[in-house]
C-alpha cells in the first residue's frame, strides 16, 4: 500500500482526484520499473562494471579450481565470461532451449566444457517464464499507463501536489527498504525464490556446484542490480509525474488566455 503524506487536498473535487490519480501513480510505478528494467536488459544490466566493482575474477579464481562439475573455468578469460553471462540474458529473454550448448572456451579459443548442468538450465527455465509473465505485465501496465494520462490530460482532474506524490513514493520505498534490510536481505532473497518458483525446482546452487552462480557471484551481483533498477526506476516515475504535471499546465493555459480575453 502506497503512503501519502498531507497532499493539501482542500476539497471534495481535488479528493475526488484520486480516484483519477490513485490508479495512475500505481501504473507509473509499475511502468516506470519495466522501463527501467527494459534499460538494464539491453545493456546486459552493466555485468562488465559488475564483474570489475564486484572483483568476479577473484571469486572465480578462488572457487572455479573446487568446482565439483567442470574444470579449468578459471582459466578463461574477463571477455569470455561477460560473453557468457550475455548469452545467459539473451537466452532468458527469447525463451531459449539452447543452453545445453553453451560452452566456455580457454584463452586459445578451445572449447573446454558445457557450461550448465541440468539443474542450472531447470532453473533458467523458470526464470525464462518468470521474465515472460513480467514482460507480459510491464508491457501491459505501460499501455494501460499511457492510455490513462491521455483520458487525465482530456478530463484534467485536480492533480496533487507533486511534492506530496514523490514525498509518498519515497516514504513507501523507505519502508520497503528498511522492512528488508531488518528481515535480512539474504533471508528475503531466499524466501522470494521458494515462493516464486515451482516445488522441488532447484534454484540454490553452491558455488563448488554451479559454473553459472560463481559467474554471478550470486546473491551479490543481484543485491546491485537491484539497487541500481530502484534507482533508475524512481527516476524513471519523477519524470513521468513532472511531464504530466507539465501538460496539464500547458493544456490549461489556453483556457486562462480565454478567460482573460472575454
Amino acid at each position: 500500500m502506497i503512503l501519502f503524506p498531507n497532499l493539501g487536498i482542500r476539497n471534495a473535487r481535488r479528493a475526488g482526484g484520486w480516484l483519477w490519480w490513485g490508479p495512475w501513480l500505481a501504473l507509473a510505478i509499475v511502468s516506470a520499473l519495466f522501463l527501467a528494467w527494459r534499460a538494464f536488459l539491453s545493456v546486459d544490466f552493466l555485468y562488465p562494471l559488475w564483474y570489475d566493482e564486484m572483483h568476479i575474477d577473484q571469486t572465480i579464481a578462488r572457487y572455479g579450481p573446487q568446482n565439483r562439475n567442470r574444470s579449468a573455468f578459471e582459466s578463461t578469460t574477463r571477455a569470455e565470461r561477460i560473453r557468457l553471462f550475455g548469452a545467459i540474458v539473451d537466452g532468458i529473454q527469447r525463451q531459449d532451449t539452447a543452453w545445453e550448448t553453451l560452452r566456455y572456451h580457454d584463452p586459445g579459443g578451445r572449447s573446454v566444457a558445457s557450461l550448465l548442468t541440468h539443474p542450472e538450465i531447470v532453473h533458467l527455465q523458470d526464470v525464462a517464464r518468470l521474465v515472460r509473465v513480467w514482460t507480459v505485465t510491464g508491457w501491459a501496465a505501460t499501455l494501460a499507463w499511457l492510455t490513462l494520462t491521455l483520458i487525465i490530460l482530456t478530463r484534467r482532474p485536480p492533480m496533487p501536489s507533486v511534492r506530496g506524490l514523490l514525498i509518498g513514493t519515497g516514504l513507501t520505498a523507505t519502508a520497503i527498504t528498511l522492512a528488508v534490510l531488518l528481515a535480512g536481505p539474504v533471508k528475503v532473497f531466499y524466501r522470494l525464490h521458494t515462493w516464486i518458483f515451482p516445488p522441488g525446482h532447484p534454484w540454490f546452487f553452491y558455488y563448488q556446484d554451479s559454473l553459472m552462480t560463481l559467474l554471478m557471484k550470486a546473491p551479490d551481483l543481484f543485491a546491485g542490480i537491484a539497487a541500481l533498477w530502484a534507482g533508475l526506476a524512481l527516476l524513471s516515475l519523477v519524470g513521468m509525474v513532472f511531464l504530466t504535471q507539465r501538460g496539464l499546465r500547458r493544456l490549461a493555459e489556453p483556457a486562462r488566455g480565454r478567460q482573460r480575453h472575454d
